[in-house]
């Protein structure tokens, strides 16, 4: 447990101190790489209502407010081109990206005018799965859907607000199973860890995902931001972090006769098919608001104001907020935790990518590894064991942790419309 506990720490300093610029207070999209081929993140803010444990950047859904939003992220899409950057696959995010379907449908589309584009992944809610959205998601040519479920259990879905909004388990479980083989891949998201979440009902929940024969799940532990643990504690009772581990293998147990553990959190029922795009592509784009890039070694976030989003568009101003351009050593440490996270990666690939020293820079890193057990040297390759696994797992939701905390920050308080002002509203952000 110490060394979770001291895991976490470094992860959350060692992410602030990436968050932190480098450089001068006005930026602009890095240059790609003419050579290179990126993914293109697009982040849609907008939901019905708004569940307490998330942290990423979302509003409620304003139709005049998404419409002005969506003729920015065109003209933002625009810019990308002109800066000659080459995209092949599509990541559309959120917020619920299927808000409006029209207006997704119009963004996917011009997209893919622009570039060859094979591979468009949209993220969705169970309460989304109606013939007419299903679709236009079909007729932009997605090949990957995926659905926010979080729990089965409707003692869960009650506690964290969304039994209301998207059904009861039950219900959920028939739509999900409504639109299996409908796109190339299905992917489920769900949540261990919930406070009021018995060891009982996780196992109910991976029975069910198995009945349903989805494609792929993405187990995370429930990660929460600071502003979040109140309101989690107020729904569903207070974090604990003692029993996670055991949960966790528990879960990746009982998944295992059916689903590849393909990274710390992605078990899928094909060889090689991960939900992770930072694994998958080593540099992306973010588009929109709260959006997060990484291109050519610079992190970097567009503003977290939706309207301050929208005016320096149309302003012709870029919306980034913020660069860190990494060290090489930066983007060796980058590269290997995110690699890392699907369990294993080559020596040989590392050092054809960052240089035949990569060991020699890394040594503390690649020996904290092996002192702990956390990994072992095999045929050429890092390969993370159970330990290792569940570390990295740590570690990599302290870093989405501490994002969020991030997006808190540099996040505005809601700009209340006359209809809302006298109704109290929620925390309205994001990581």
């Amino acid at each position: 447990m110490l060394t979770e506990i001291l895991l976490r720490i470094h992860a959350a300093r060692l992410t602030r101190r990436y968050l932190t610029p480098k450089g001068s207070s006005v930026y602009s999209p890095p240059q790609p790489d003419s050579k290179a081929q990126y993914l293109l993140y697009i982040h849609i803010p907008f939901c019905e209502e708004l569940c307490p444990f998330c942290s990423f950047l979302r509003v409620k859904f304003e139709p005049s407010l998404a419409k002005a939003y969506f003729d920015a992220l065109k003209k933002e899409i625009n810019t990308y081109h002109n800066l000659g950057y080459r995209f092949n696959s599509i990541y559309v995010g959120g917020g619920t990206p299927t808000i409006v379907p029209d207006k997704l449908a119009d963004i996917v589309l011009h997209a893919k005018s622009l570039w060859p584009i094979d591979q468009v992944s949209v993220e969705t809610n169970p309460s989304h799965l109606t013939d007419d959205i299903l679709a236009v998601l079909k007729d932009i040519g997605t090949n990957r859907l995926s659905v926010g479920v979080q729990s089965f259990d409707d003692r869960v879905l009650k506690s964290v607000q969304r039994y209301d909004k998207y059904g009861s388990g039950q219900q959920i479980r028939q739509k999900l199973s409504s639109v299996v083989g409908m796109f190339d891949t299905l992917n489920v998201d769900m949540i261990f860890n919930f406070p009021n979440q018995t060891a009982e009902m996780l196992t109910a929940d991976v029975r069910i995902i198995k009945e349903i024969k989805a494609d792929q799940v993405t187990w995370y532990p429930l990660i929460i931001s600071k502003s979040r643990k109140q309101q989690i504690a107020t729904s569903c009772g207070r974090m604990n972090f003692r029993r996670e581990r055991r949960l966790y293998d528990m879960l990746t147990e009982e998944l295992a006769d059916t689903y590849n553990a393909e990274s710390v959190w992605c078990f899928s029922n094909r060889p090689g098919l991960i939900d992770e795009y930072p694994v998958s592509h080593d540099d992306y784009a973010g588009l929109g608001a709260g959006s997060m890039g990484y291109v050519n070694g610079a992190l970097c976030f567009n503003t977290f104001s939706i309207p301050e989003y929208i005016r320096m568009i149309e302003e012709d101003r870029s919306p980034v907020l913020s660069i860190r351009n990494f060290s090489p050593v930066e983007k060796m440490r980058f590269g290997l935790l995110l690699k890392l996270l699907t369990g294993s990666t080559s020596l040989s690939a590392m050092k054809a990518k960052y240089g035949k020293h990569f060991v020699l820079h890394l040594w503390k890193e690649l020996l904290f590894l092996l002192v702990t057990r956390s990994a072992v040297f095999r045929n050429g390759n890092i390969v993370l064991t159970a330990k290792g696994r569940y570390y990295w797992l740590s570690i990599m939701s302290t870093l989405f942790a501490t994002l969020g905390d991030y997006r808190d920050i540099h996040t505005p308080p809601p700009v209340l419309s006359k209809t809302t002002k006298n109704t109290p509203q929620p925390n309205q952000t994001k990581p």
